[in-house]
């Protein structure tokens, strides 16, 4: 059986799919921030330990941004609080991947982890967390 797609679904899905990266955007901006500000006052943090406080002001951030812009909807905190965990866990390997490879700057590090996990955060999140079922 073949799925049609109409154009008003398409346009629709485009439409979230930007507004989830203009939320996202700005997650990430934070997350960012947090973390570079973090190794800034403490340069002798663990990487991991700096990702987790950038990640706990993110996931505010994220949740309020998705909930009333991105998906327009109420969601499940707890669901997306799993999503985010699963997208962190998936982050932090990411991390120590980047790591053991040689990357010598823990930002570089934490940047390229950061950015590589946003599809599986926009999947989940729509079709599990913010989805019409999930209420």
């Amino acid at each position: 059986m073949k799925t049609e797609w109409k154009r008003p679904e398409i346009y629709r899905l485009v439409n979230q799919l930007f507004r989830f990266g203009i939320v996202g955007g700005l997650a990430t901006l934070v997350h960012l921030t947090v973390a570079w500000w973090v190794l800034q006052v403490w340069s002798e943090g663990s990487p991991f330990l700096v990702n987790l406080v950038a990640f706990l002001v993110a996931f505010q951030v994220s949740f309020w941004g998705h909930s009333r812009y991105t998906f327009r909807q109420k969601g499940s905190p707890w669901r997306f609080l799993v999503v985010t965990v699963g997208g962190f866990v998936i982050n932090n390997s990411l991390l120590w991947v980047f790591l053991a490879i040689g990357v010598r700057s823990a930002f570089a590090a934490i940047c390229l982890s950061v950015l590589l996990v946003p599809l599986f955060v926009f999947m989940a999140s729509r079709f599990w967390v913010f989805s019409s079922a999930s209420k």
